[in-house]
């Protein structure tokens, strides 16, 4: 089988070469950013972009690396390649997720149409092209609304309109919906809440590992607070409704044979559990990462594993964590880093990722992935995680040093 490779993340965490097996020849189309100092071995070739994440020219060389291999399968894992991959393999009538599944867990309308259809609870929610509809949105449902790209991510270019000033500011200077130009955004009815987050995998039409964990605001780099997530405990109140409510939603949507996901679930004032989104892949921040320590599968690799038939190769994922974990990402202050950290000296923190040197000139965050610095953290129990990760945060915020 010949294989195209659509890769955004750095290349030593994602060794597609040692997950599938040497009869499958590997072409790589990849961010240059992503590649190791000296290239690696076992890709029959690689194509480094400079402009991976800002052009159409994926599809370009993906067109002409096809010509010459005339691949048999398309891999895809990042949220912004998943309906790039399903196009092309309609294109060129390969196996694989379609794009009928991939624009209902792309695009936030389609999916929500989808689950409430359903019967799986959303917010009330609308297409948004033009300055009318969401006027229209807000007469129909009031205030605070949450507007947002349909195919949108990491909490970027997302509003909450509170007010008619509020909606008058942001359909002035900057906005993104243009007079004769469909915005493909989609308005929301705010819901107070408590965010939860619920991660796993599909195999076979059957969920195999699906937990909840509780994450602070997605906006809450918008007032320099950090992000931070942590599992729930097997007894928590909470975790059998979540499970169940995610369950719900992912027979509703065209899932594919093998699948990850990443749900969002509210958690009302009332107690209310009301389903926001899920998409077919690994969680952002450092879910990955905390998986891999509560229990002990890294899902990246699972579903490379199970999608090209070295499965039996994977520990099943256990039926609740080995450990409590949580993570945090720490963000940016405006300055220029005179000194900062290169490890971690704190027993509870498992991961320590520095994203910054010695040098780097920092601004307040844009998106609620940005950071200084993501670390994964384990615990006895969730109350001790928490505990953890505030320790954490404040020998971070007395280590980092700024000019």
């Amino acid at each position: 089988m010949k294989i195209l490779i659509l890769n955004r993340y750095v290349l030593d965490r994602v060794p597609y070469r040692e997950w599938i097996d040497d009869e499958h020849e590997l072409v790589l189309l990849t961010r240059a950013g992503a590649l190791p100092p000296v290239e690696p071995e076992g890709y029959a070739e690689i194509v480094a972009l400079d402009d991976y994440t800002s052009t159409a020219m994926v599809e370009f060389h993906a067109y002409r690396l096809h010509d010459t291999y005339r691949f048999d399968a398309v891999l895809a894992m990042s949220e912004f390649d998943i309906l790039r991959a399903a196009t092309l393999r309609a294109a060129w009538g390969l196996p694989g997720q379609g794009v009928h599944s991939a624009t209902a867990y792309r695009d936030k309308l389609v999916m929500k149409q989808v689950l409430s259809a359903a019967g799986v609870p959303v917010t009330a929610y609308g297409a948004v092209d033009s300055a009318t509809d969401l006027i229209e949105f807000t007469r129909r449902h009031d205030y605070p609304v949450v507007v947002k790209p349909r195919t949108g991510a990491s909490s970027i270019d997302v509003h909450v309109l509170r007010d008619q000033l509020e909606l008058e500011r942001f359909l002035g200077p900057g906005c993104p919906i243009k007079t004769d130009q469909p915005a493909h955004l989609i308005a929301e009815r705010f819901v107070p809440n408590e965010m939860y987050t619920v991660d796993g995998c599909v195999r076979d039409g059957e969920v195999r590992l699906c937990w909840p964990s509780q994450i602070t605001n997605g906006l809450a780099f918008e007032s320099g607070d950090p992000l931070v997530s942590s599992a729930l405990e097997p007894d928590d109140p909470y975790r059998a409704a979540l499970v169940e409510l995610t369950t719900s939603a992912i027979r509703a949507l065209p899932t594919p044979n093998v699948s990850l996901f990443h749900a969002e679930v509210f958690r009302t004032p009332e107690g209310e559990l009301v389903f926001n989104e899920i998409g077919c892949r690994v969680g952002g921040g450092k879910i990955r990462d905390m998986l891999i320590q509560a229990f002990g599968v890294d899902m990246l690799e699972w579903y490379v594993r199970h999608t090209f038939g070295t499965g039996d190769r994977m520990p099943t994922p256990a039926a609740a964590p080995h450990t409590q974990a949580g993570w945090l990402l720490a963000p940016p202050r405006p300055g220029v880093v005179t000194s900062v950290p290169s490890v971690c000296p704190l027993p509870a923190v498992k991961d320590y990722d520095l994203r910054v040197v010695v040098g780097t000139e920092l601004t307040d965050s844009s998106s609620s992935v940005d950071c200084v610095a993501a670390m994964v953290v384990v615990g006895d129990s969730r109350r001790v995680v928490l505990d953890e990760i505030e320790h954490a945060m404040a020998w971070l915020n007395d280590s980092l040093v700024l000019a």
